[in-house]
């Protein structure tokens, strides 16, 4: 295994090869080891050995497969250039700005997002990754500056000024259903919506843009881009060639949107995700016919490392001192209860100290089948409905259970 170059060291436990990443070979998880990130942010891997900061890793996950598996914003003509300057308003953790940087050699980007937590999270991520990032620490809006603002910290991306409590647990109640009407997700929709207002700085676009020419003007800012749009003043508007806006159609908001992208001269279109029907959020394009042309570039996954070592699972580590030790010994009785929904979940195979959650393709749903089997068997509260989403490896989910049983 060490003869892999990728490889420094390595030590396998239950089917999971723990490694110390070559500094030259590996260099972005052999950095990510080396940073220390603030609470509450931590290293993911939405693709194994591509290292992304974030608040909690089934949003990364998400932003992951939203901004580069769907692409999500790269649609209808919608193109990035060498050298692209691109907004990236609504930043969150910097997935797109990630995915410009990518994209667009040479691109220059500014990341607009008010919570502190993300904000700090694209600082980071721009770093490990060598992207050209300016972080813009306030919301935008149609003047300048404060407001409240409602953070979500079980679902930072659905935070926003115009935040409603009832009418984003709808929201997000409505996404997860999507294509299984039969889980019941009341508790943990309510838990990954539980609200924390705050007061931020508010700046306009206009002020962000300056008098630069932005080739890509991306903005997801949750039910706030009319206020955002309308920051944006005459002299600006014929700077900006392309625009992608998230935009939740209530009240006509998807029509006004449209028609006021065309009035700026531009060309538009719309959609929305599959997973989104039935919710108000759709994505609207508009391109000028001047913009500069695409250049065509994609971006190849790094190689999956644990496919070319031949085991389920890579952990990188700063030292094999970090290496736990294999566990024997009998089960307690919850921790029995957990191997066997585990299996049921993800077959016998499955069932190791090492194995994760996510790895192995949960998702909300399976998570929602996981809790409400164990609280059959366990009692009703013996596991918080966002402890799968904390404690994603079989062994950390079997301390927490052990705990709340105790």
């Amino acid at each position: 295994m060490t003869e892999h170059p990728a490889v420094s060291a390595a030590v396998v436990r239950g089917g999971t090869a723990y490694v110390v990443p070559d500094p030259v070979r590996a260099p972005l998880p052999h950095r990510a080891l080396g940073t220390a990130l603030p609470d509450p942010l931590a290293w993911h891997e939405p693709v194994p050995g591509f290292p992304v900061a974030g608040i909690n890793r089934t949003e990364t996950e998400f932003l992951h497969r939203e901004v580069w598996a769907d692409n999500a914003y790269l649609r209808h003509g919608i193109a990035l250039p060498d050298g692209a300057v691109v907004v990236d308003a609504g930043a969150n953790i910097g997935m797109f700005s990630l995915f410009a940087a990518a994209h667009s050699p040479g691109a220059t980007i500014i990341a607009v997002e008010p919570l502190p937590e993300a904000a700090a999270a694209v600082a980071a991520n721009a770093a490990l990754h060598g992207a050209d990032v300016t972080v813009v620490a306030a919301a935008v809006g149609d003047r300048a500056g404060e407001a409240e603002f409602t953070f979500y910290p079980g679902n930072t991306v659905m935070s926003g000024r115009f935040a409603d409590a009832a009418e984003d647990q709808a929201v997000l109640h409505a996404y997860l259903v999507t294509g299984d009407t039969g889980a019941d997700l009341s508790g943990l929709v309510a838990d990954r919506m539980a609200p924390v207002v705050r007061r931020v700085p508010v700046t306009t676009l206009s002020a962000v843009i300056g008098e630069r020419t932005v080739d890509l003007l991306k903005l997801d800012v949750e039910k706030a881009e009319e206020e955002a749009l309308a920051g944006i003043d005459d002299a600006t508007w014929p700077r900006i060639r392309q625009i992608a806006v998230e935009v939740h159609d209530l009240d006509g908001r998807l029509r006004r949107t449209l028609d006021l992208l065309a009035d700026k001269g531009f060309s538009t279109a719309h959609d929305q995700d599959p997973r989104l029907v039935d919710t108000p959020c759709h994505t609207v394009y508009g391109r000028r016919p001047d913009a500069r042309p695409g250049n065509g570039v994609t971006w190849a996954p790094p190689p999956d490392l644990a496919a070319e070592l031949g085991v389920d699972r890579v952990v990188f580590v700063r030292s094999l001192d970090e290496v736990p030790e294999e566990q024997a010994g009998s089960r307690t009785p919850a921790a029995a209860v957990l191997a066997e929904v585990w299996a049921g979940l993800f077959g016998p195979d499955a069932v190791h100290p090492d194995a994760d959650f996510f790895a192995l393709g949960g998702n909300s749903l399976t998570a929602v089948r996981l809790i409400a089997q164990v609280e059959d068997r366990l009692g009703e509260d013996v596991l918080a409905p966002d402890t799968v989403f904390t404690a994603t490896r079989l062994a950390d989910l079997t301390a927490a259970l052990e705990d709340a049983v105790r």
